[in-house]
This record gives C-alpha cells, sequence and structure tokens, in this order.
C-alpha cells in the first residue's frame, strides 16, 4: 500500500497546465503560465502541435512577447473549431517535446462534448429542415446578414427594422445613438450608430471588437434579433465546408413596418 506522503511525491507523469478562460482576449492569443516555461528544458519553442478531444490536431505557434511566452498563430483557429466559450476550463498536457493534449470543460464543470457543441443550436427557436437547412423562429424583431469583407468595420440595419425598434426615424433622424450588441454567451458590446448621407443606419465603432471576439469570418450568417428594447442578441451560424454558408430561414412574429414608399434597401 502506497502511503499519500509518497503519492504526493510521485512526479507527474506528463506536465500540465490548467487555465479558467475569462474576457475576450483568449480567443486571439493565451499566455503560458511563467512557471511552466521549465519544463521546456531551456528549448525555444518556436511551434507546438496542439490535440484536442476529438484526435484531431493544430499547428500553433508560439510567440515571445515582453510579458511572456503565447499561443498565436493558429490558436484561434483552434478555439473557433473547439466552440470554446468564456468560463471554460482547459487542461494543457505536455509530452515533453512539443505536442500538447487539450482536455475542455464547459461552465458546468463537465467535460465538452465537442461533437454535440459544433451541432448545438443557436437558440431553442431554431430547427432543422427537410432540405438540412435551417428554420428561426422568434416573437421579436430579426434581420439577418451573411458576413461579407465590406462587413469588416461598418454593417447595415435595415432602415424598416431600424424605424420600428425607434432606432431612427423614418426622415432618417437618429433616435439612439447607440445599441448594445450580446452574445449566446453573455457577452456584450456598446455599438455606436451612425446615419449615412443617404440615409442608412449603420453600425460602427464597437462592432469590429464584437466581430473579432466572436471570430465572426466570412460566409458566416448572422441573426440579429432585437430581445428588448436597445438590445440585440447575436446568432451566429458558422460557415460550412467548402466555404458554403449556412441556409437559415427566419421567421419572425413582429413585421416591420414601412417606414416610406419608397425603403431604403438595406
Amino acid at each position: 500500500m502506497i502511503s499519500m506522503d509518497n503519492k504526493l511525491k510521485c512526479p507527474l507523469e506528463r506536465p500540465s497546465f490548467r487555465m479558467f478562460l475569462v474576457g475576450d482576449d483568449f480567443s486571439q492569443h493565451l499566455r503560458i503560465p511563467p512557471a511552466f516555461i521549465k519544463n521546456f528544458n531551456g528549448r525555444r519553442l518556436g511551434k507546438c502541435t496542439m490535440r484536442g478531444p476529438t484526435g484531431k490536431c493544430w499547428a500553433v505557434e508560439l510567440e515571445q512577447r515582453r510579458d511572456g511566452l503565447f499561443f498565436h498563430k493558429g490558436w484561434p483557429g483552434f478555439v473557433k473549431d473547439h466552440f470554446i466559450e468564456s468560463e471554460d476550463f482547459l487542461i494543457f498536457d505536455y509530452d515533453g517535446g512539443s505536442e500538447f493534449d487539450v482536455t475542455i470543460y464547459d461552465k458546468t464543470g463537465c467535460e465538452k462534448d465537442v461533437k454535440a457543441a459544433g451541432k448545438r443550436p443557436a437558440s431553442d427557436h431554431l430547427a432543422e429542415t427537410s432540405t438540412g437547412g435551417s428554420t428561426f423562429r422568434s416573437k421579436n424583431a430579426c434581420f439577418t446578414k451573411t458576413f461579407k469583407p465590406h462587413n469588416l468595420y461598418s454593417l447595415l440595419i435595415p432602415k424598416s427594422i431600424a424605424v420600428t425598434e425607434g432606432l431612427m426615424s423614418s426622415e432618417g433622424i437618429l433616435i439612439k445613438e447607440t445599441i448594445m450588441l450580446r452574445d449566446r454567451t453573455g457577452r456584450s458590446w456598446l455599438v455606436q450608430l451612425d446615419v449615412t448621407s443617404d440615409g442608412r443606419l449603420v453600425m460602427t465603432r464597437g462592432w469590429k471588437t464584437c466581430r473579432d471576439t466572436n471570430q465572426i469570418s466570412h460566409g458566416d450568417t448572422i441573426i440579429f434579433e432585437f430581445v428588448k428594447q436597445g438590445v440585440i442578441l447575436l446568432h451566429i451560424f458558422r460557415v460550412r465546408g467548402e466555404g458554403n454558408s449556412p441556409s437559415v430561414k427566419v421567421l419572425s412574429g413582429v413585421l416591420p413596418r414601412k417606414s416610406s414608399k419608397n425603403p431604403i434597401a438595406s
């Protein structure tokens, strides 16, 4: 029988470190605990292989900065592909060479089912259709955008729904200067609203930060749901293999009222 003291003195078979993810910058880079660096035995790792729960591997570059060593290039893809969110808990097991095995736990404390997370509906209002697409039903007003390069720094809100939600008048006069965007994890961003010279309403400052944090990519489809006055909930449908945008049909219980005889296209 091995005593508890002897158990505590036994070295770990594989060095590991643990990270509880908070905030939003973890999606772009992740700092390796300085105390863990000694396990590299003086070697300078420029790249490593990161194996996720499914067994698939990602090449991730390490970058030395003034404030530490970070997982950098390749890490955002690992985060996105494993649907890693704020309040997830990760364990990194190191093989002593250049490989890490990563175990992911969600906010419930249970190991995350990555395959199920990938199939998880963006909302309780989502249902699969017989054609492989999805139907999104909501009693709230909604609009949909498929992300394109010109949406990098700003995004148009259809004028009809902007008028209905009290963001601007039918004459094109700005009523609200900001709106709150919120994702499914509860994170939120205050976004500035502006009216263009041709009378269209756009989200500007704050939109890029929201987009970067949620890693919205070309071809992704976003449903903007007005859950209450001045607050929009984002439902993000990731682009499928071979660059095919997801097929999502939106059925909203709120019909935007017409703001003019010749509404401006969004």
